[in-house]
């Protein structure tokens, strides 16, 4: 074991002492060479340890410094003498100053900055570090020699440190808080109304229209209200955006072509602590799945009918390429603690140049170009501005700059990011079942509770109105709330104490809502024969009578079971066919069309009504099936037997409801040859259609005199088929009335 004491720590200059000790353990021979070649002196131990302090030996020059080695000569004189190489690099990237590794690097050969080895390194050759690059690793340090020169040459440091001083925040920026009440208010919507998806993944958008009622775009202090637009692409993409976020947050969530709400999650994530939440967004943030920002930076410059809708589809992870390169953009700003204003092309630059290999090697996997600093802008502007992580301003000169949120730099991880906690007083309640909240005072956990048990009215000017109703707050009570803590949370953050109306009546409709019993899933049950019912009632009675389960009877021929799970039910079913179940809950979307008119199915998946109707509906195929594949073969006999009125409807819709995405297409024309005729269509070649460009050209060319015997057939708002022998006529008055003909057709019309 070796007795040499262990080496001085030090954050300062390298003195005498630490040199004498890593010439002892820590330095090559060939470093000492390479410090004694730089200082010009012998290559000695005792020689080097006396020129630390010797400033002769390496004059400084003021005017032989460049202004890079003049910010790397003051950055490491503010830090005391000392700085990691990597975070010297770093801090001058971020203040603008661009590459300083070969500034670096020329430095240490000039003897003028010392790599310190690492603690466990007892043989580190300099020239090594050099060669490699690998410098960057280690503490550089001024000797106490270089230091005095610099103290004594101040106009050496005399260089232009940008500084953001008078900054106007950009009238766009958002904010964690808006997005949150975004979130929030998107849940709610979906909660009542779920999203429905196109067979393709994208957002219905009649159904969109509706969720994202009172959305607010980012920097926008009110709601869109009526000025929401799906045919912008800039709305869109946001709302898909939120959407995606939502998803990976865990508070939105696919079931079928539905999007839903969480209920359990959300009530989890906005009721955990700010520093959690914030923890939350900035990982679901990183691994966003179903958006990407560099296709939506992308969508700013098209109409959006040029758009590739994949980038709105929730079944294509197009952002799931960008999840390492998302991870260390983030890891780049929490390790710079970007929480003073930078310029934004520093930013950038700072995150292009700290790993090039690293964002080439990972924005390879993305689908199409993209280089780092595109990526790393498209970030910016997308994912870290509309989620409100980072600030943006200009300087008075025009300048734009940004800077972690304090909620942004709390996402991160960074110390010193503590937020006060909204306080008391933040909402009113009214004797007309209005609760007026201020936002900028109200904690979420309030906001969460208000639309569980309201619905938003309005929002304006950092101030939300929700309206208490008998349907809104007994859903808040299905979802688990309470009258008492219900009045009880709106007196604690109310200014005065709720009016007596208002408490009286959210109990009385706690106690109407007590006498309801809502069952989710369960199997409506009718026979025409109400004394076999009886029988059939009366042993399933028996069968459910070990479970948590139960029969109620409606009527002499009607019958409720209270699930859908129970084997009973299907004994029942098949042992007397005249029994009809039908379930209250959505079916499971378990049949798949492998070949036509034939499905296959997992049993283990399959609800009891749509395993007992395959059986009236379907032939088992026993030599393709297995004990989890089962193949059914659709029976149009038994079809027309099991639904003898409009049995084409009724088969539509059972496998509609039961098939991922639908019934397919193609599937259903084939039922409708079997059950009812074949679709009729006509091909006809060699036509004249003429389309045009807008609907208003389209009207004006239809009330023309000669359209009688120009135009054969209109094909929707645009398109005519023109009349095979009426070209002639045609280019007459195409003449006449100064239409041009385009030579490659126009956009599909949405």
């Amino acid at each position: 074991m070796s007795m040499r004491p262990d080496r001085p720590s030090t954050s300062g200059p390298l003195g005498a002492e630490e040199l004498r000790s890593l010439l002892e353990r820590g330095y090559a021979d060939t470093s000492v060479r390479f410090l004694a070649r730089a200082w010009r002196c012998q290559p000695e131990a005792e020689t080097l340890i006396a020129a630390v302090d010797d400033t002769s030996l390496r004059p400084l020059d003021p005017a032989s410094l460049t202004e890079l080695e003049r910010a790397v000569f003051w950055l490491l004189q503010e830090r005391g003498g000392r700085a990691r190489g990597e975070n010297l690099r770093r801090d001058l990237l971020l203040r603008g100053f661009g590459e300083s590794e070969p500034t670096l690097a020329s430095l240490i050969a000039a003897g003028l900055l010392i790599p310190i080895p690492a603690a466990a390194d007892h043989d580190c050759d300099i020239e090594v570090l050099l060669e490699r690059g690998s410098f960057l690793q280690h503490d550089l340090a001024l000797t106490p020699a270089t230091l005095a020169n610099l103290d004594a040459t101040p106009d050496a440091l005399n260089i232009d440190v940008p500084t953001f001083n008078d900054v106007t925040i950009e009238p766009t920026v958002s904010s964690v808080d808006d997005l949150e009440l975004n979130l929030l208010h998107l849940a709610s919507l979906i909660r009542r109304d779920p999203l429905k998806l196109n067979k393709d993944g994208t957002p219905n958008r009649r159904s969109l229209a509706r969720a994202a009622r009172g959305i607010s775009m980012p920097g926008q202090l009110g709601e869109v209200a009526g000025d929401l637009d799906l045919h912008d692409p800039q709305q869109l993409d946001y709302l898909t955006f939120l959407a995606a976020l939502g998803r990976e947050l865990g508070i939105l969530g696919p079931d079928g072509d539905r999007y839903r709400t969480g209920d359990a999650a959300l009530a989890e994530h906005f009721h955990a602590p700010g520093p959690e939440r914030d923890r939350r967004l900035g990982e679901a943030l990183q691994r966003l799945r179903y958006w990407n920002e560099v296709e939506s930076v992308r969508l700013a410059e098209m109409t959006l009918r040029g758009a590739d809708d994949q980038h709105f589809s929730q079944r294509e992870s197009t952002g799931e390429p960008l999840i390492g390169a998302r991870g260390f953009v983030l890891s780049v700003l929490r390790r710079a603690s970007v929480r003073e204003w930078a310029s934004v092309a520093a930013i950038t630059e700072l995150c292009t140049q700290i790993d090039r290999q690293y964002l080439d090697r990972t924005l390879s996997k993305m689908a199409g170009q993209c280089e780092p600093a595109q990526f790393i802008d498209a970030m910016i502007e997308r994912t870290l501005s509309w989620s409100g992580l980072m600030q943006f301003g200009r300087t008075d000169d025009n300048q734009r700059v940004a800077r972690l949120s304090p909620r942004g730099a709390r996402a991160l991880g960074l110390e010193g990011s503590e937020i006060p906690a909204p306080q008391g007083g933040c909402l009113i309640v009214q004797p007309n079942f209005e609760v007026m909240v201020f936002l900028d005072n109200a904690p979420v956990s309030v906001l969460h509770e208000l639309y569980r048990v309201g619905e938003r009215r309005k929002l304006s000017d950092r101030v939300a109105t929700f309206q208490l109703a008998a349907e809104s707050v007994q859903r808040g009570y299905s979802l688990g709330a309470s009258a008492t803590a219900l009045v009880k949370l709106l007196n604690t953050f109310g200014h005065t104490p709720v009016p007596e109306a208002v408490a009286f009546q959210l109990n009385d409709w706690e106690r109407v809502h007590q006498r309801l019993t809502i069952h989710r899933q369960g199997v409506l049950l009718r026979h025409p024969d109400p004394e076999r019912f009886d029988m059939i009632i009366g042993q399933l009675e028996h069968d459910l009578r070990e479970s948590n389960h139960r029969a109620i009877r409606l009527g002499a021929r009607d019958a409720f079971v209270t699930t859908a799970e129970h084997d009973a039910i299907r004994r029942a079913a098949e042992a007397h066919p005249s029994l009809s179940l039908s379930s209250t809950g959505a079916p499971s979307r378990t049949l798949y069309f492998v070949d036509p008119l034939v499905v296959m199915a997992d049993p283990y998946e399959l609800d009891v009504v749509t395993q007992v109707e395959l059986g009236y509906l379907t032939d088992v195929l026993e030599d393709e099936s297995s004990p989890r594949s089962r193949f059914f073969a659709l029976n149009m006999e038994k079809i027309r037997t099991r639904f003898p009125d409009e049995p084409l409807n009724q088969i539509v819709a059972f496998l509609d409801a039961r098939c991922p995405g639908g019934l397919p297409t193609g599937q259903a024309l084939r039922l409708q040859a079997e059950l009812d005729r074949p679709a009729r269509a006509h091909l006809a070649e060699q036509l004249i259609v003429l389309s045009f460009e807008d609907r208003l050209s389209a009207d004006r060319f239809a009330g023309l005199e000669e359209a009688p015997d120009l135009i054969e057939r209109r094909l929707g708002q645009l398109h005519f088929v023109i009349a095979a022998d009426a070209r002639d006529l045609l280019d007459e008055i195409l003449e006449e009335t100064g239409l041009t003909l385009a030579k490659s057709p126009f956009d599909r019309d949405e």
